[in-house]
């Protein structure tokens, strides 16, 4: 009978522990010389991340930063109906600097025979036609004789003229006191 003792190692299994233990050793320190290679590698990648990661940071908030914190209204604030003056310096353009003086627009200066020379030159003039011995003047596909009103301008704000003369050569409109002769093309 033989016997065997627990405490004695044979040849076999401490070759099994050597390889074993290398093993071990191995799976150890090879990650440690990997991680150190690549350190540098990984060490630009981190940083082409964050800065990535910063532009993304401020693109975002250059979209969102006016909507979630809006910067507040003045108290008394500027009409965006009217634009003040420019002012020629030295060949530049300069806004006048009190714009509150400015309250009447450009188009409220206007008198009577202006209004006359600029819807003058919107009326579509067909042309002249004699009805029972009186002339009338075909203006926007509507026929007119001495005395008629014509309605020019926009709708929510019209302008009335009226149709002072009426020859073959030319027509005469008025606005309030003013007059315009206008040629008709022939």
């Amino acid at each position: 009978m033989k016997r065997s003792y627990p405490c004695f190692i044979s040849v076999r299994s401490s070759a099994a522990l050597a390889f074993a233990s290398a093993v071990l050793l191995s799976s150890v320190l090879c990650p440690l010389q990997l991680s150190a290679q690549a350190t540098g590698a990984s060490a630009a990648e981190i940083k082409r991340i964050t800065d990535r990661y910063a532009l993304t940071r401020a693109r975002i908030g250059a979209l969102l930063d006016m909507r979630l914190k809006p910067v507040p209204l003045p108290a008394n604030p500027p009409n965006p109906f009217y634009q003040a003056p420019a002012v020629v310096i030295a060949g530049e353009t300069a806004p006048v600097a009190d714009p509150v003086e400015v309250l009447v627009p450009a188009a409220a200066d206007e008198s009577d025979i202006d209004t006359l020379r600029r819807f003058a030159t919107t009326l579509r003039v067909g042309g002249v036609i004699t009805r029972n011995d009186v002339l009338h003047l075909t203006i926007n596909n509507a026929t007119c004789k001495a005395g008629d009103i014509i309605t020019v301008g926009p709708k929510d704000r019209p302008v009335y003229l009226k149709l002072l003369e009426l020859t073959l050569s030319e027509y005469t409109i008025g606005l309030n006191d003013a007059k315009l002769v206008v040629p008709i093309r022939k």
